[in-house]
């Protein structure tokens, strides 16, 4: 009996512990630090091109890193070779990102350019030959369609500048959730 109390009570003040430590203070504050860096991305460009393009140059050599290591394991034949010059090849791409770091964001462009106007042309055709949501797959298939060819054939400012807006908005998104969990997890912590 004094076994169930006294777990009882240790429940009790887990809960009651769990509520006083929710950190709700370094969320907020991360929120904020993270709407902070989506106002720098959206209003400055440049700045947001640079970093993406950094940090595409450390996936590449990190992945590069990875790929050789995977090739000079237990992997056999071919597997192996292409593992190799992937990885070299990889290693190599982000070294010359590493010096270069705008061409890394441009070529992030240029791939959702393509991205976008492959998928549009498909929802097209689609919605052609789908009766079920025509009109939103129309839509959204000429949507695509156009910002593909935006990002494809305008100059590489735009398309910093979208790639800029692109991480702008969603870190400002995340930045708000951020803040809302924050200040739910408090209003918790003091009920």
């Amino acid at each position: 009996m004094t076994g169930d109390t006294s777990m009882g009570q240790q429940m009790g003040s887990g809960s009651h512990d769990i509520r006083h430590k929710t950190g709700w203070g370094w969320i907020l504050a991360y929120g904020v630090i993270v709407i902070l860096v989506g106002l720098l991305a959206l209003f400055n460009p440049i700045a947001t091109g640079m970093a993406t393009g950094v940090l595409i140059s450390i996936m590449l050599v990190v992945y590069g890193i990875f790929a050789i290591i995977a090739g000079l394991s237990s992997l056999s034949g071919r597997a192996r070779w292409i593992e190799l010059l992937l990885g070299v090849l990889s290693i190599l791409a982000g070294v010359v990102t590493i010096f270069n770091p705008f061409a890394g964001a441009l070529s992030l462009v240029l791939l959702i350019g393509a991205w976008l106007l492959v998928s549009g042309i498909f929802e097209i055709v689609s919605a052609f030959r789908i009766a079920h949501d025509r009109v939103w797959r129309l839509l959204l298939g000429v949507l695509d369609v156009v910002l593909g060819g935006l990002l494809l054939f305008s100059g590489p400012g735009t398309g910093l500048v979208f790639l800029a807006f692109c991480v702008g908005i969603s870190f400002l998104f995340r930045g708000v959730f951020l803040v809302i969990l924050a200040l739910g997890l408090r209003r918790v912590a003091r009920a």
